[in-house]
């Protein structure tokens, strides 16, 4: 895995956790649905290879 492709991965990852927080804080529907959405498209991608997941990597 490339650098850029790991900072894209790391960055997306980011801005689904953002996304859970905000849910988490500010339960509603809309925001289930984002979060719900937004897991679906990383899943997809994931099934497709449209995006490279790092074998391992250190939270930090």
């Amino acid at each position: 895995m490339s650098k850029t492709n790991r900072l894209d991965w790391s960055k997306q990852i980011t801005l689904m956790n953002e996304r859970i927080k905000s849910f988490q804080a500010n339960p509603g529907q809309e925001q289930l649905d984002a979060v719900v959405n937004e897991l679906n498209a990383y899943a997809e991608a994931a099934r497709s290879g449209g995006i490279e997941i790092p074998a391992r990597f250190t939270v930090n």
